[in-house]
């Protein structure tokens, strides 16, 4: 039997802008911050509703600690909250220690469609 999942990629690449985008339906936002050590932590989150019933969390995490680094640490998390209509969405979870993995990874999969 055919694997019938669909690609996590592909809705990441519609909530990023990409091809697929016109299928978000609806987004809801939450933001929190924190102090941790010395630095303030502040965590973004964004759910998206597809016109196909799927719910995709999409979530950052970043904190104001100084860095020099093209890739600056960053906590990024793609999690499905809804499967809806889809068959299954593999993987269920994805995350990324900073934008650069993301925007790789993304750029892997280039060709995941949903």
């Amino acid at each position: 039997m055919a694997d019938a999942s669909e690609p996590l990629a592909g809705y990441a690449r519609a909530i990023m802008g990409g091809a697929g985008a016109e299928r978000i339906v609806g987004r809801e936002d939450r933001q929190d911050s924190w102090r941790e050590a010395d630095c303030e932590v502040t965590l973004r989150e964004r759910v998206y509703r597809f016109d196909n019933g799927v719910a995709i969390r999409r979530s950052i995490e970043v904190d104001d600690y100084p860095s020099e680094l093209a890739c600056a640490d960053s906590w990024i998390t793609y999690e499905v909250l809804e499967l809806g209509g889809s068959p299954g969405i593999e993987p269920m979870r994805k995350s990324f220690d900073n934008g650069c993995r993301e925007a790789f990874w993304l750029r892997y999969h280039s060709d995941a469609a949903i």
